[in-house]
């Protein structure tokens, strides 16, 4: 009957802890402050919402997003472009030979002198007729916009890169696509490359920025490892600030390399979740976006924020995501579960093996009796048995040992059976060895034999 009940005790235990948990998992969750920049987070510090509004800029149709490395992303690509392009002699430096065919274009505008010139090449002129002073690059970038390209938006708090993933960055971009970072930490190794300087404040208080192309609006956005500004002053590729800071930083800028261009953006926290819900902010964010060519292809990288398919996901992933794999993990844990509960209770313990204590005092009085014969020291040892001979007159026949008269000598014979004449001389033949400074061999030796005489008549009593 005890048995049952401790049974049942532990049924209902198991299926409230079972409850528990199953209304836990169901129950609203607290807000996750942490900055992830998940495209699948609708934590203020995710990027769903920018992502999911990619195709107001962007054809819904050429974007995706990728869990992969850039090397894994772009090595296909780059492989089929070798192939069919003839001026590729080496890699990493064909594009710059397609890049002749229009580049004296670009230089000529770019200089100034050039600009305030009444004449104007008349080639340039069937090239595109919206070619002004302000933006005399017009005609280039829309000759790129008619071109099928892609661009690989990375959006995170770091951004690091590998060698490999630098060289196919830097080729994917040379051949003519874009890559756009968001980040507060650049790989330096890119950086590098781009001769650009990256310089952190972490305790700086300006947060105003404001887009280049509309100076009129500000923008206020925190910063998660302090506010990065950007010095392109010893970069020696084309470059054009696209925002900047209330103290005159650069923020954003668009670098042409090749044929392509990198977009170098300083304020992730811009495309966050908690940004983009707020009307005065959000258009920062698709404003910036806004650069890259519209019919471009767009590839979303997660891979530095999420790591590969997988890696991140429990190893019971698969049974999680199904229904009935998922009851069946529960019942094979329960069962386990009681198994443990009922098998420890039936199951009776080791007794240990507990050895009684060792007497040792035999072995040590051996020791120190050896001690003393190999020394001829037989007066000590005549003491020594001389002192437990009383002791056990004393514990056993409950006398007192302070005085060896006759009528002591007469109880002791009578209790212990020895005859009192051999008593005598045995308490005799201690008295002649303790008064002797040096005592001989036969007194000790009576004396011994006499000792033990007496223990013998008393264990045959």
């Amino acid at each position: 009957m005890k048995d049952k009940k401790t049974i049942i005790v532990i049924v209902v235990i198991i299926v409230l802890l079972f409850g528990l948990s199953y209304a836990s998992s169901k129950g609203p969750k607290g807000v996750s402050w942490e900055p992830t920049f998940y495209n699948t987070k609708t934590d203020p510090y995710g990027t769903y919402i920018t992502y999911e509004l990619l195709g107001d800029i962007f054809n819904k149709m050429h974007i995706r997003s990728t869990r992969r490395p850039i090397y894994n992303n772009l090595k296909k690509d780059m492989e089929e472009y070798f192939s069919y392009e003839e001026d590729y002699d080496s890699y990493g430096s064909g594009y710059y030979k397609d890049y002749e065919a229009y580049g004296d274009y670009y230089d000529y505008y770019q200089d100034e002198d050039s600009i305030k010139s009444d004449t104007i090449p008349v080639e340039e002129v069937f090239i595109s007729d919206t070619i002004t002073k302000e933006d005399p690059t017009a005609w280039y970038r829309d000759i790129e916009a008619s071109i099928d390209t892609t661009s690989y938006i990375f959006i995170n708090s770091k951004f690091l890169l590998d060698k490999v993933d630098l060289q196919y960055l830097l080729d994917f971009v040379g051949l003519g696509n874009n890559v756009f970072i968001a980040s507060e930490i650049f790989s330096s190794s890119l950086m590098d490359t781009l001769k650009i300087k990256s310089k952190r404040e972490y305790f700086a208080n300006d947060t105003i920025y404001s887009l280049v192309d509309f100076p009129n609006k500000k923008y206020d956005f925190g910063s998660l490892y302090g506010q990065t500004r950007l010095n392109t002053d010893s970069c020696l590729l084309p470059v054009r600030p696209l925002a900047l800071n209330n103290k005159g930083d650069t923020v954003f800028v668009d670098v042409q390399y090749g044929k392509g261009h990198f977009y170098l953006h300083t304020v992730p926290t811009a495309f966050v979740n908690v940004n983009m819900l707020q009307t005065e902010k959000y258009d920062f964010a698709f404003r910036s976006l806004s650069y890259l060519p519209k019919n471009s292809k767009v590839i979303w990288d997660e891979y530095q924020k999420q790591g590969a398919m997988g890696e991140s996901d429990s190893e019971f992933r698969a049974m999680l995501n199904s229904k009935p794999l998922r009851i069946a993990l529960y019942i094979i844990l329960a069962g386990l579960l009681l198994f443990v509960i009922f098998r420890a209770k039936r199951t009776q313990r080791i007794v240990p093996v507990i050895n009684p204590p060792v007497n040792s005092s035999l072995e040590f009085l051996s020791t120190i009796s050896n001690l003393y014969y190999r020394k001829k020291d037989f007066k000590t040892i005549a003491e020594k048995r001389h002192a437990y001979f009383l002791d056990y007159i004393r514990k056993n026949y409950y006398m007192s040992t302070e005085n060896i008269d006759d009528e002591f000598l007469n109880v002791l014979s009578l209790k212990s059976g020895m005859e009192r004449a051999k008593l005598k001389q045995l308490f005799d033949a201690y008295q002649e060895l303790i008064i002797l400074p040096y005592a001989p061999n036969e007194i000790f030796l009576k004396y011994n034999n006499l000792l033990e005489e007496f223990y013998r008549n008393v264990k045959n009593k």
